[in-house]
C-alpha cells in the first residue's frame, strides 16, 4: 500500500510538470511570423518578425500593408481593363469611322455629338463649379449664353 501511493505521488508530480512545462513550452513557440500568444492570449513578436501569418499573431502593420498591396493590384487590373477597352474602341471607331461619320449628326461647327463617359461627365461639372465660382453672374444665363461670352 505504501507502495502505491508512493507511486501515485510521483505520477501526480509528473503530470503536474508535464501539464506546466508542456502549457508553457507551446505558449513560448513562435510560428513562422516570429510572434507567440502568451496563455492570456496577447502577441508577442520579435524584433526581426515578419508578416505572413494572416489571422495568426503577427507583426502590427502586416494588415495594412496587405491592403495597401491589395489596393495596388486593384489599381494595376483597373488600368490594364481601361487600356484594353481603349483599344477595343479605337479598333472599333477605325472599322465603323466612315459609317459614323455619314450617320452622326453634326453640330453649327461642324464636330459630331457623342456621349461622354462617367469620368468626362465629372470633370465638366467640377469645371462648370470653378467657372460658376468665379462668374456668379452667369448662374443665370443658359449655356449658349456663357459660351458666346467666353469668345466662342
Amino acid at each position: 500500500m505504501r507502495g502505491l501511493s508512493f507511486l501515485g505521488a510521483i505520477a501526480g508530480l509528473v503530470l503536474a510538470f508535464a501539464l506546466a512545462g508542456g502549457g508553457s513550452a507551446t505558449a513560448a513557440t513562435p510560428n513562422k511570423c516570429g510572434c507567440y500568444k502568451d496563455t492570456a492570449g496577447t502577441c508577442f513578436c520579435a524584433k526581426k518578425g515578419k508578416c505572413g501569418c494572416p489571422g495568426d499573431c503577427e507583426p502590427k502593420g502586416c494588415e495594412e500593408q496587405r491592403d495597401k498591396e491589395i489596393q495596388k493590384e486593384i489599381e494595376a487590373e483597373t488600368k490594364k481593363a481601361e487600356a484594353s477597352q481603349s483599344k477595343r474602341s479605337a479598333a472599333g471607331e477605325e472599322k465603323e469611322g466612315s459609317r459614323a461619320e455619314r450617320e452622326s449628326p453634326k453640330t453649327a461647327t461642324g464636330t459630331s455629338h457623342s456621349k461622354m463617359t462617367a469620368a468626362q461627365a465629372k470633370q465638366l461639372a467640377k469645371l462648370i463649379d470653378v467657372y460658376l465660382a468665379d462668374h456668379p453672374e452667369a448662374r443665370g444665363k443658359t449655356v449658349e449664353d456663357v459660351r458666346n461670352d467666353m469668345g466662342r
